[in-house]
């Protein structure tokens, strides 16, 4: 399968729509500290993976053919984005850490049309101011309803970390073009890395300060099995096989409508109300992703390519 396929386009936008429900799950999971959460979705993902790999005897092919740079490159993308992404709540007021870290859907867009071989389409980019405008509306109206304690209580370090949350993101899935080679299978590799480094990070952290207990109600189990399973499991290996195979800038500039959808499923299956604010956001995010796609990003010219792969092959 080529690159820019609109087969492997859509199926990363699968992540997208999976990613769009972390938020509604996450929220039947808010009595698990964060790392504890990370390590048991992380986890549950791992398993999956490696049954599903176990059973179709894809194992052994999937580690001798992933290059450990690989395997350390993604694990590690995996684990310090969510690290990053706990502390900026932690540490700096939402509103602000939301809109930082979700830069990185139009970081993904400007450096997907800066790499070799690819050229951005000016429908990309005006899509793209219109969804992040979107996404800041979205951001301010969710955070008119939140009471913030003292802004003494928070520092610029959880500012720095949500901007790293949104770089660490961008290029983990621009660089990740580099292993098109690579099997999606890899992402089972990635997620056992995170599960150590999340749980290792619980003993040294968390553990300290949280009395060890399995006794949650039911639907925090439901909530960390739908995260294993989806936003956390299927949704990377998705997002992995789009970005190596699929359309990347049309991929960043569709990921604007995560924050809509999210919004859309906490309106219908919990008890928020939907502001105008909210509903004017999602249509901006909305229009903006749809007016990104009106265009197809300008091929490179064969002699282009071939140069490209020369350079490539220095």
């Amino acid at each position: 399968m080529t690159a820019n396929s609109p087969h492997a386009t859509l199926i990363g936008s699968i992540a997208i729509l999976l990613w769009s429900t972390l938020a509604l799950f996450t929220t039947q999971a808010n009595l698990v500290p964060p790392l504890l959460l990370l390590t048991l979705t992380f986890g549950v993902a791992s398993l999956l993976f490696f049954i599903v790999y176990l059973a179709k005897g894809e194992l052994k092919s999937s580690w001798a053919n992933t290059p450990k740079s690989a395997i350390i490159m993604g694990g590690l993308g995996f684990y310090f984005y969510h690290f990053c992404y706990f502390y900026a709540f932690q540490h700096a007021p939402p509103v602000e850490a939301g809109l930082i870290a979700y830069l990185w859907p139009l970081l993904i867009v400007l450096m997907a049309g800066m790499t070799t071989g690819h050229s951005l389409s000016w429908t990309h980019l005006v899509g793209a101011v219109i969804a992040f405008i979107g996404t800041g509306i979205m951001l301010q109206s969710k955070g008119q309803s939140i009471e913030v304690e003292s802004n003494a209580a928070y520092h610029w370090t959880g500012y720095a970390a949500a901007f790293a949350c949104a770089f660490i993101w961008s290029s983990y899935s621009v660089a990740n073009r580099r292993f098109q080679s690579v099997p999606s299978s890899a992402v089972l590799w990635y997620c056992l890395i995170t599960t150590l480094l999340a749980g290792a990070s619980h003993l040294m952290i968390e553990a300290q300060n949280w009395q060890p207990s399995i006794d949650f109600p039911a639907s925090t189990w439901i909530a960390i099995l739908g995260l294993g399973l989806g936003p956390v499991g299927v949704a990377f290996f998705c997002w992995d096989f789009g970005v190596k195979k699929g359309n990347l800038s049309l991929l960043g500039v569709l990921s604007y409508t995560a924050p809509a959808l999210s919004t859309a499923w906490l309106g219908l299956f919990t008890d928020a109300q939907l502001t105008t604010g909210q509903i004017i956001a999602c249509l901006l995010i909305t229009a903006g992703a749809l007016f990104a796609s009106l265009m197809r990003n300008k091929r490179v010219r064969p002699s282009d390519e071939h140069l490209a792969s020369l350079e490539i092959n220095k």
